[in-house]
């Protein structure tokens, strides 16, 4: 970070995203943060970026390059379909058309080209899969270039095409910057922000009732969890299903007492870091996501005889309502935003003090040792995990 007259200047960062892209938000930087934020075409993403720093967003038009169409082998089954995005939205999308979209336009409504953009006014540029060709890349040696992949399902082992950090979506405040792999989280949510959101739209609201998180039915889209019906007829709280448009489903958590998984598969763990900053208390097993660090023992629930008994307590005993979910948000803070932060930080700072086109080469005890000696009284709670 720089300093002027006693003042921090935030990080001027660019989050980009490919207008083939069937996921966040659709929209340009003039757009106010609630205005992007509800017009994603499904989840909510990296939202806070743009409340820790200066931010720019853009959709920029696929390249023909091999790099940029790195995204083909995201989902190779759905090339044809995702590439109507251009022209409509994921309404359009074969196996997609129940989704209710943010935004009545395409990616292509807004979409600019790479190269009419001023890259060399940011301190960072994070792209989902791979949106910037190489050859711009090399063009802006003092930025970091950091990328995506949207599903998070291959090149993770180590950084391509230039670039300087692969984000990984995971949240254990690991970093190998040998192969510059980073953990950085899809949802950079911090504790409170969606919360602060809403609170500016709709203001406070009585809490009530248990959303379901949608993986416990594989109903699409949700009307209904019969498993969750003796659960609501023993603590005496409602049932709220998801919403296929992202603003009805914000709201829907924000109004819950309690974000509950029980059964359904596995997931990375957005949607509770999402219900914890809309001020939600997540109950869950912390093997049912990926991202288990943001769930203290006290939240842990592994059946419908858990949830009643650990909700009944929880209603009674409104103090430990609070404290519990005091614990998950500093641990939503600690993980998905100062970690993550604190090494998107020290690689910008990195690449600016050696212009070079890596940054992971820089990896060794005695460096590690001096991040910890030059940062322990800026950084609260900083740990090294890992090494």
């Amino acid at each position: 970070m720089k300093v002027a007259k006693g003042k921090m200047i935030k990080m001027k960062i660019a989050l980009v995203k490919q207008d083939v892209y069937q996921d966040l938000y659709v929209g340009n930087k003039d757009m106010s943060l609630a205005e992007l934020l509800y017009s994603s075409a499904g989840r909510v993403g990296p939202i806070s970026l743009f409340d820790e720093y200066d931010c720019d967003f853009y959709i920029v038009k696929e390249e023909n390059t091999s790099e940029c169409h790195v995204w083909e082998k995201v989902m190779p089954k759905m090339v044809k379909e995702f590439r109507k995005l251009k022209t409509q939205t994921v309404k359009s999308v074969k196996g997609m058309d129940f989704h209710e979209p943010g935004s009545d336009k395409p990616n292509g409504y807004y979409a600019v080209k790479c190269n009419s953009i001023d890259w060399s006014k940011y301190d960072a540029v994070i792209s989902i899969n791979v949106s910037v060709p190489t050859q711009i890349v090399q063009k802006y040696p003092q930025v970091l270039w950091a990328y995506m992949i949207g599903e998070a399902n291959f090149m993770l082992d180590k950084v391509y095409f230039g670039y300087d950090v692969c984000l990984n979506q995971l949240i254990r405040g690991e970093n190998d910057l040998i192969h510059g792999v980073m953990d950085f989280p899809y949802t950079f949510v911090n504790k409170d922000h969606l919360e602060r959101v809403l609170y500016d739209e709709f203001g406070k609201v009585e809490k009530s009732g248990i959303y379901g998180e949608i993986n416990t039915t594989t109903e699409r889209p949700v009307r209904n969890i019969p498993q969750f019906e003796p659960i609501s007829k023993a603590t005496g709280e409602p049932i709220l299903v998801h919403k296929q448009n992202i603003k009805n489903n914000l709201v829907e958590m924000y109004k819950a007492k309690y974000y509950l998984k029980v059964g359904g598969r596995q997931t990375r763990g957005n949607g509770a870091i999402e219900a914890i900053s809309l001020g939600t208390v997540a109950l869950l097993s912390p093997s049912d996501i990926i991202c288990g660090q943001v769930l203290p023992k006290e939240a842990w629930v592994f059946n419908a005889e858990d949830a009643i008994e650990k909700i009944n307590y929880l209603n009674s005993n409104p103090e430990e309502y609070k404290k519990l979910l005091e614990l998950e948000r500093n641990l939503v803070q600690q993980f998905v935003i100062d970690y993550p932060k604190f090494w998107l930080e020290k690689a910008v700072e990195l690449k600016k003090e050696t212009g070079a086109n890596k940054v992971y080469k820089y990896s060794n005890a005695k460096y590690f040792s001096d991040i910890v000696k030059r940062y322990k009284n800026k950084k609260k709670r900083i740990q090294i995990i890992g090494k």
